[in-house]
């Protein structure tokens, strides 16, 4: 049962960063490519600049960098 609970967080990633490494931590966290977590990113803060903006900058203080 203890195989069940590997549990994933959520880091910067520090190697594949453009600004802070947030959309490619969110990316490598659910799997996804990365290219399209920057896509749906850049296309709400199209939408919503105010409520994108204030989130990415509350992840880019409060999540840490994942040590390779």
């Amino acid at each position: 049962m203890d195989n069940f609970k590997t549990q994933r967080g959520w880091y910067k990633d520090s190697l594949n960063k453009k600004i802070s490494g947030v959309c490619s931590g969110l990316a490598r966290r659910l799997d996804f490519p990365v290219w399209s977590t920057r896509l749906v990113t850049i296309l709400l803060f199209i939408s919503f600049p105010f409520a994108v903006a204030l989130g990415y900058f509350i992840a880019h203080c409060c999540l840490e960098e994942r040590a390779y």
